[in-house]
């Protein structure tokens, strides 16, 4: 009987390292590439961000990587539902160490802001809460559609 329970503890344990082997390897498989959305002129990328539940003060930032082949243009639009809290939002939008925008949600909205890259950069979009925002803005929340787009040669 000693026997038979090692032997069933073995086959289990073989099975175990079994279905971890294959899990790690669909994971490694599967893997987004660190951040990497864009990758060559052409492509597109879009989220949709919902920003609820900031104290005043405080920020959400969504941070990104693009890999242009050669010298491009990337291109941000931002669109909103129309939120409670879309007039009380903040919006700063850099590329690499170029900031191309830095002002009201409000303002930003259906415009494209523009920066030449090249090569591997970094992008991200911050929204922020000001400290000066009272109970008007406590509890209410705003959807923003963000378009990121690699377009041909930088002008």
């Amino acid at each position: 009987m000693k026997k038979t329970s090692y032997i069933i503890l073995i086959v289990a344990l073989a099975a175990v390292l079994i279905c971890t082997g294959i899990g790690l390897a669909y994971l490694i498989a599967s893997k987004n590439d660190e951040g990497l959305v864009l990758e060559g002129i052409g492509s597109e990328y879009s989220e949709n961000v919902v920003i609820d539940g900031l104290a005043p003060g405080e920020a959400r930032t969504c941070l990104y990587r693009g890999d242009a082949d050669s010298s491009a243009t990337f291109v941000v639009k931002l669109m909103s539902d129309g939120g409670a809290l879309e007039p009380f939002l903040r919006v700063r939008i850099q590329v690499g160490n170029q900031v191309v925008y830095n002002d009201t949600l409000s303002g930003a909205l259906n415009r494209e802001y523009r920066a030449d890259v090249s090569n591997g950069f970094v992008f991200m979009v911050t929204y922020s809460l000001g400290e000066e925002v009272g109970n008007e803005a406590q509890g209410a929340a705003c959807a923003i559609l963000a378009q990121y787009t690699l377009e041909g040669s930088a002008k």
